[in-house]
């Protein structure tokens, strides 16, 4: 129900978008475009004490306004986050030997509108802020010896989001580089395994810093 709930909300935003008046202007005067990015994602807040950082890669689409420099964006992006080893023997006494590693492996479709203008043709400097889906699912695997029990758990959350991009045009193809700091609404809990079943001790917040091609 989770999965096809996020499925259905990133289908109607695209549609949405798509549905926006052709008159309206990108800054190259073509109103709808296409674009593909991907980068490294770093952990922030609680959430890097337990993963590296990450990669991601994503697409998006951007619908020009009437409004100059005012766009409409909408997107969707992978993340993957290796988890760090933790030893639940540290945390309390009779816990045994061994570690437990655990992943994240994320699907957000934010829909967004960035705001921005001409520093020095052809640089472009713009911000970007939303709200978004974001489809979660964490994998625990404990190691004990040569032994691994794994297992996995998913959750579903709305997010917000908003950062900052500078981008280069050249004729109608723009290369970007933007970063945004991403949150989670409310804290994911997994019961995956016995020793995480609150989920984390604070909000889930990540910063994915990205390059891009827009044609």
């Amino acid at each position: 129900m989770r999965r096809n709930s996020f499925v259905a909300v990133a289908a109607a935003a695209i549609a949405v978008a798509v549905a926006t008046p052709l008159q309206a202007q990108s800054l190259d005067g073509r109103p709808i475009q296409l674009g593909l990015m991907g980068g490294l994602t770093s952990p922030t807040g609680n959430l890097s004490t337990s993963v590296n950082h990450a990669g991601n890669a994503g697409a998006l689409v951007t619908i020009g306004t009437p409004v100059p420099h005012l766009r409409f964006r909408v997107d969707g992006q992978w993340q993957q986050m290796a988890g760090r080893t933790y030893d639940p023997s540290l945390a309390c006494v009779g816990c045994g030997g061994g570690y437990t590693q655990r992943s994240y492996r994320m699907f957000d479709a934010t829909a967004n509108v960035v705001y921005g203008g001409s520093v020095a043709k052809p640089l472009n400097l713009y911000v970007i802020g939303g709200v978004g889906l974001y489809d979660l699912r964490l994998t625990s695997a404990h190691h004990e010896g040569e032994l691994v029990a794994s297992a996995a758990s998913s959750a579903t959350r709305f997010g917000f989001n908003g950062g900052v991009g500078a981008s280069v045009r050249m004729g109608h193809v723009a290369t970007f580089v933007e970063a945004r700091f991403h949150q989670l609404v409310g804290r994911p809990s997994f019961t995956s395994d016995g020793f995480y079943q609150a989920g984390l001790p604070g909000p889930f917040q990540f910063v994915p810093v990205s390059v891009g091609v827009v044609f």
